[in-house]
């Protein structure tokens, strides 16, 4: 019969290996995670960096999302108050132009139609976290201010590129529009609304109706729809975010599930494993233990 002539080394071996077991099943065990070091499983491991991307990506676009929300609100709310605003308007420019009412009824509209063009101003004005919403790239100049120099008494001090965060991009590459500069929203395709409504204040002031008073109301009816429009871009706008948002959220539920399968230790496997690995370590350790014992008492 052949005798393996290392079969000491052969024992120790075989000892260092189950020792290494032994460490790496105590960790899991330990940490609760079957990958700590890339040599563990370096496809794991690899996959594990590309979910945790993707995670994070997902996270950073709801933290972004919920704080453009916030934005396109107040821009919403804005706008749906200029709406109302000008529908009341039109009404009392409609109304004025009927030749039904007296020189007082006349002049209460026109200082109605003040206190409108008064509030569709600060609408325009609308700040949120200190930026204005409607001027444009220049965010910290207030848009709108009454000019009683410029031929339609108001002027624009923004500009007509939007700003920094005019976009958001999801996750999959969609870009949404997040806001419309205000000369494209109050100015654009000669819809002057503050000028209109400067003019129709002028028109009834004095207690008649002026030469250009049904012109100009009709002019704001036209402003009055061309604002609607801009507004369902926001409205849109709001719907997608919102829509993104769900699905990056579930995204990410789903990607940190699977993350936590392909990466979690089998706590009840691993301890059944770690329970074999120390027999295995204290049998082996013994019979090493034994035959030097038996090796020194032959060398005796």
């Amino acid at each position: 019969m052949r005798v393996n002539p290392l079969y000491m080394n052969d024992l120790v071996g075989s000892l260092d290996a189950t020792t290494g077991s032994e460490a790496q099943l105590t960790e899991e065990l330990g940490s609760g995670s079957r990958v700590n070091a890339l040599s563990d499983d370096p496809v794991a491991a690899g996959q594990n960096v590309l979910l945790g991307t993707q995670i994070s990506g997902d996270d950073t676009f709801s933290q972004t999302a919920s704080s453009t929300q916030s934005m396109l609100q107040v821009t919403d709310s804005a706008l749906s108050t200029v709406v109302s605003q000008l529908t009341s308007a039109v009404s009392l420019a409609t109304e004025g132009n009927n030749g039904t009412l007296n020189a007082s009824d006349l002049q209460s509209i026109s200082n109605q139609l003040t206190g409108i063009r008064n509030e569709v101003l600060s609408m325009a004005n609308t700040t949120y976290l200190g930026q204005y919403v409607f001027s444009g790239s220049k965010g910290t100049t207030q848009p709108f201010t009454l000019d009683s120099s410029a031929a339609s008494g108001v002027t624009y001090n923004g500009d007509d590129t939007p700003n920094s965060v005019s976009y958001l991009e999801t996750p999959n590459g969609q870009k949404i529009q997040l806001n419309i500069p205000g000369d494209q929203l109050f100015l654009a395709n000669g819809n002057n609304v503050l000028g209109t409504l400067n003019n129709l204040i002028a028109d009834f002031s004095s207690g008649t109706a002026g030469p250009t008073a049904e012109a100009d109301a009709q002019q704001l009816n036209g402003a009055l729809g061309y604002v609607t429009q801009q507004r369902v871009i926001i409205d849109n706008s709001l719907s997608r975010i919102e829509t993104a948002e769900n699905y990056t959220q579930g995204e990410s539920t789903q990607l940190t599930a699977a993350q936590t399968t392909m990466m979690q230790a089998d706590i009840g496997q691993v301890a059944t494993q770690l329970s074999t690995a120390q027999t295995q370590q204290s049998a082996l350790s013994q019979v090493i233990a034994m035959l030097g014992k038996q090796s020194l008492f032959n060398d005796l």
